[in-house]
Parts: structure tokens; C-alpha cells; sequence
């Protein structure tokens, strides 16, 4: 007995212990945070002369959204997100300061871009390699969107043991039916619009020959330009990043099998090295060192913060409002536009006397509720005499459209997918896995659709018919919106529409989209809509709380991440996970949807 008292007192010590151990060792690490975050506030003045280091992490979105605590704990540099306005803001800066020499281009944890993000950000780089400065791009690995923009650098230095994710283009989806059928349940799918595939991987088990032709003649388009400005950057022959990506194999066993070698010996980079060697190499080009004689560069984010002035309040404003990701009623969250959220940006912006508007929409659609709360609001805001401007990103298709179509102006980049003018809607049950078990449904109504959409029961004949009708409702609704928004005849409407998706440039010539251009040309014309000669631009992006940056600064500092064999485990399964990320996006009150999951790709 006074062995087992002893134990338990021993037990009972170690569980006092943790019970204030762990609290404590939580306030350490938060004080901490807190202390790195004050310092970081407060940054030393900016070097006379340094190079401007561009490393972005994680995403570049339009606004940064809030992540859940635990999501926000477990924050690393891929999962993070940068202001795609933030690069070109701090580019365009750094051409005209005398204290930058050089453009320094980290792109390791930048996930994507889209093409059209490479292509606002290349047209910075453009504006200040005319300032003469050089910029250089640094990597062990470029994956093919990164490439995108080290190409446009006066110099690429690689690994010795990196290389370069040369691929092309491709949409390749998980089709579902064999195992929905193979687990009892029942999509019923109802669409409007021929080319409306979102809900393929519900109906089929491959991409329909349909699907496959109206997908490869975008993409087609969208490979040229990604080509044309590699070629361009890297001096070679039109055609030629087709040719060594078709020859790849022969080209690599020409060099032994070496990655780097290759892409050096095709002058796809140009230099191999890494350590010491690369940062003395990486020296000379910036041409600027501190007090240790060590390569001295700053970061975007402090740059930006340094040459940043407040808005002048007393300056007419202009509201950047961003639309981005999936649609869905209620609030935005990562990856999501929530209907609420959107709508109270626009009233503060309101609020703020915005003297006109510009949406910057990057969404390939989401619920016809949340789209048309949406549209309301900017409608309402549009008929009180303010001029409304649509900025087009990466994707602005189906209910990114929706939104867009009744604006002032819809301004594209010429690489923007847009259109998907179409309608479906999604309604699983699961009736065969009742017969599957041995249950049954049973009981009686009072009319004939009493219990109709009890997902335990398959859709009657009613049921049916509703679901469609509503859908045929949406898709006129829709040809009308565009016919009146965009001054041409529902039948000009529907030859462009039944789901067709459009790039930028192609949109432009077949009305859907006013001017090509980025989201400076759009402001440019938003102010001379208000008849603005000066002006303020400011950005209605959901705001970050304090305890959001500690968490996530606590993630960053401290290293906490997901395990690597988890981390591994879900690459794997990102093919399985894609399309039960879909069917989470499916929350409209009435099942009905505008949406363009294929434009959700980065390209």
C-alpha cells in the first residue's frame, strides 16, 4: 500500500506539473511572438544602397483572409498568403529610388501563380528593368508558374542539383461515378448549358469529348502566351519551349541525366550554384553590401512599409473591392467569398464617400444566392450614381461573372478565363445505402411533394422537374442579365454562353469584356468615370486581427507544421481530396449554382 501511495503521489505531481507547466510554457512562447512582433514593427531605418529582395510565400491572393486559430497556429511559409498588390506596389517603387540597385527574385515558397498574376507582376518587372537596374532570379527549383517569372530576370542562377518544372498545361479532374455508385449514393445533377461541366466528375467517369475540345482550345491559348514570354525572356525562337518540352527526354539523356545541366546547356538558366559561390555571384549584380561586406537586401514587406504613406483623407477616393474564390452565402473565409463579407466591404466603402468602385474579381463563381446578393448590392450602389468598374484576374467566370456583367467597365487580363455562362445544380441522396443495410423509408403525406427532398429518398418525378425548372430559371435569368448589361440579343448571348469558356482576349472581341489591361488600368478608368484628376486608392480586404497575426506569427517563428509523413500522406490524396473539397463549396439554400470548377486552376 505505501508503494502504491507513493506512485500516486508521483502521478499525481507530474499532472500538477503539466497542468502548469504547459499554460506557461504557451504564455512564454506568446510573449515571445508578441516581443519578435513589437521589434519587427519597428524596423531600423532602410541602407543607402541595397537590393530589393521579392520572396513571396504562400499564395498571392487579393485580400488576405483570416485563418481558423488551429489552421492559423499550424501556418507555414506555403501556407501563408502575400498581396499580389504588395509586389507590384514595391516594384514600381524600387524603380524610381536611388537607394535600390536590384531586383533579387526568391520565388521557393511562392505557390502558384496564376498566369495572368505572372503576367501583372512581369509588367512591373518590365517598367523597372527600363529604370536600367538589373534583377536576377535565385532557386534551387522553379516549378513552372515560378519560371514564369524568373524568365523575365537579366540573370537566373540555379542549384547544381535544382532544375525546372517544364510541363505545359493540363486539366485532369477525379471522376466520381463508379464510386458514388460503388458506395449507394445518388448525385442528381441537373445543368443548363452544353458545356457546363462542373458536375462531370458526378455524372461520368472521364472527361466527355465535349469537355475535351472547348478545354483544349483555352488552354492551347493560354500555353502561347505563357511561351511567348519565356521565349521572349529568354531570347529563343517562337515555338521553341513546345519543342524542348516534347524532346525533353532525349535533350536530358544528351547531358548525362543532369537537370541543371540541361536547362543551362539549353539556355533555360544561367549559372549553377549555390552557397558561398552563389551569394558572391548574386553580390556582384546587386552591387550592394553591409557593414560585414555581406550582400545587403531588403525585404518586400519592410520596403513597402518604408516608402507607404497614409492616404490623404481629404483625397477623393477610389475602393478597390475584392471578390475572391469560391462564392458561397454567409462570410469569406480562405479560399471563399462569402456573400456577407463582400457585401459589408462595399458599404463600408460607401460609407467612406468611395467616389467610384472597382471590383477585383478573381472567382470561378460559387452559389446563385451568394452571386446575386452580390450583384443586388452593386447594383443598388451603381443606380446612386457610382461608378462601378470590374477588374478581372486569374478567373472572374460563371458567377464571377454574374456579378460583373451590369458593371460600368469589365476590364480582362488577355490571359483571364472568363464566361461559363451556365447553371447546375447538385442534390445527392442515399437511398441505396438504406437498401444497401436493410432499411427502409417509409410513412405518408399530405400532397404529392410532402417529403420529396428527404435525402434518404431518391427524387421523384416532381422533384425532378422543379429542380430543372429552377435551373432553366437561373440560365434565362441569366442570358438576360448579359443581354441588357451588354446591349446584345439573347440569341448573340446564348451563341456565347451554354457554359463556354472564354479567355481574356477572346472575351474582348466577342463583347463580353470592354479592355484588356491590369488593376491599374481599371482604377485609371474607374477615376475618369467620377471625373477624378486626383485621387486616393484604397483596398476594403477583410482586416486581420491582432490574435490572428500571433498565431500565426507563433506558427512561423516556432516552426510548428503538420508532420512531414501527414503532410506526404495528403499529396497523395490531393486527387481524392479535390473533389470532396467541391462538394463543401456546394451550400446554396436551393442547390443551384454558377460555377467553373475548372477555372480554379492555377495556370
Amino acid at each position: 500500500m505505501d508503494l502504491l501511495k507513493a506512485i500516486w503521489r508521483i502521478l499525481s505531481g507530474i499532472s500538477k506539473a503539466i497542468t502548469v507547466l504547459v499554460p506557461l510554457v504557451f504564455v512564454g512562447v506568446f510573449l515571445v511572438a508578441l516581443s519578435v512582433g513589437v521589434s519587427e514593427g519597428t524596423p531600423a531605418p532602410l541602407p543607402e544602397k541595397a537590393g530589393l529582395l521579392i520572396a513571396p510565400s504562400g499564395t498571392l491572393v487579393e485580400s488576405r483572409a483570416p485563418l481558423e486559430p488551429l489552421d492559423a497556429l499550424f501556418a507555414n511559409d506555403l501556407a501563408g498568403e502575400t498581396l499580389l498588390a504588395t509586389v507590384i506596389e514595391g516594384i514600381d517603387a524600387a524603380a524610381q529610388d536611388d537607394r535600390i540597385t536590384s531586383i533579387v527574385l526568391d520565388l521557393e515558397n511562392l505557390m502558384g501563380p496564376s498566369t495572368s498574376q505572372a503576367m501583372e507582376i512581369i509588367d512591373a518587372l518590365d517598367r523597372f528593368s527600363d529604370s536600367g537596374k538589373p534583377i536576377v532570379a535565385v532557386g534551387d527549383y522553379f516549378t513552372q508558374s515560378q519560371y514564369l517569372l524568373a524568365s523575365q530576370a537579366d540573370e537566373i542562377v540555379l542549384h547544381p542539383e535544382g532544375g525546372v518544372s517544364l510541363m505545359g498545361f493540363g486539366v485532369y479532374r477525379t471522376y466520381l461515378k463508379q464510386f458514388l455508385d460503388n458506395v449507394k449514393v445518388n448525385f442528381h445533377v441537373f445543368r443548363a448549358g452544353d458545356n457546363k461541366s462542373a458536375v462531370e466528375p458526378f455524372m461520368r467517369d472521364d472527361m466527355s469529348a465535349q469537355e475535351r475540345t472547348v478545354v483544349a482550345k483555352w488552354l492551347d491559348s493560354l500555353w502561347g502566351d505563357y511561351t511567348a514570354v519565356v521565349e521572349a525572356g529568354r531570347g529563343k525562337e517562337p515555338g521553341e519551349v513546345t519543342r524542348f518540352v516534347n524532346d525533353f527526354p532525349s535533350r536530358l539523356e544528351s547531358h548525362g541525366g543532369d537537370l541543371a545541366e540541361t536547362f543551362l546547356a539549353e539556355g533555360y538558366v544561367d549559372a549553377l550554384l549555390h552557397g558561398d559561390e552563389r551569394e558572391a555571384h548574386i553580390l556582384k549584380i546587386v552591387d550592394a553590401m553591409d557593414a560585414d561586406g555581406e550582400l545587403e537586401v531588403v525585404g518586400l514587406k519592410r520596403y513597402v512599409a518604408d516608402i507607404r504613406e497614409p492616404i490623404d483623407s481629404e483625397m477623393p477616393l477610389i475602393a478597390v473591392v475584392p471578390i475572391e474564390g469560391t462564392l458561397v452565402p454567409g462570410n469569406s473565409s480562405q479560399g471563399s467569398a462569402g456573400s456577407d463579407t463582400v457585401v459589408e466591404q462595399l458599404e463600408r466603402a460607401v460609407e467612406d464617400e468611395a467616389a467610384a468602385i472597382v471590383l477585383r474579381i478573381n472567382s470561378g463563381g460559387g452559389s446563385v444566392f451568394a452571386s446575386e446578393v452580390i450583384r443586388s448590392k452593386v447594383n443598388a450602389i451603381a443606380a446612386d450614381g457610382v461608378p462601378i468598374v470590374v477588374s478581372m484576374g486569374g478567373a472572374a467566370a460563371s458567377g464571377g461573372y454574374w456579378i460583373a456583367a451590369a458593371a460600368d467597365e469589365i476590364w480582362a487580363m488577355p490571359t483571364t478565363i472568363t464566361g461559363s455562362i451556365g447553371a447546375f445544380a447538385v442534390f445527392p441522396t442515399i437511398e441505396g445505402v438504406f437498401d444497401y443495410v436493410g432499411a427502409t423509408v417509409d410513412g405518408v403525406g399530405t400532397t404529392t411533394m410532402a417529403g420529396s427532398f428527404d435525402p434518404s429518398r431518391g427524387l421523384d418525378e416532381h422533384s425532378e422537374r422543379i429542380f430543372q425548372a429552377v435551373i432553366n430559371g437561373v440560365y434565362n435569368d441569366f442570358l438576360s442579365l448579359v443581354s441588357v448589361s451588354r446591349d446584345m440579343s439573347l440569341a448573340e448571348v446564348d451563341a456565347l454562353a451554354g457554359g463556354k469558356v472564354w479567355i481574356g482576349r477572346d472575351a474582348q472581341e466577342i463583347g463580353l469584356v470592354d479592355q484588356l489591361g491590369g488593376l491599374d488600368d481599371a482604377i485609371s478608368s474607374a477615376a475618369a468615370l467620377a471625373q477624378l484628376d486626383a485621387y486616393e486608392t484604397r483596398r476594403f480586404g477583410m482586416p486581420i486581427t491582432p490574435q490572428q497575426l500571433i498565431l500565426e506569427e507563433l506558427g512561423n517563428s516556432f516552426g510548428i507544421s503538420v508532420p512531414q509523413p501527414v503532410g506526404t500522406a495528403l499529396a497523395w490524396l490531393a486527387p481524392i481530396h479535390e473533389p470532396f473539397v467541391m462538394m463543401s463549396q456546394f451550400k446554396d439554400p436551393k442547390h443551384t449554382y454558377l460555377q467553373c470548377f475548372a477555372c480554379n486552376y492555377a495556370y
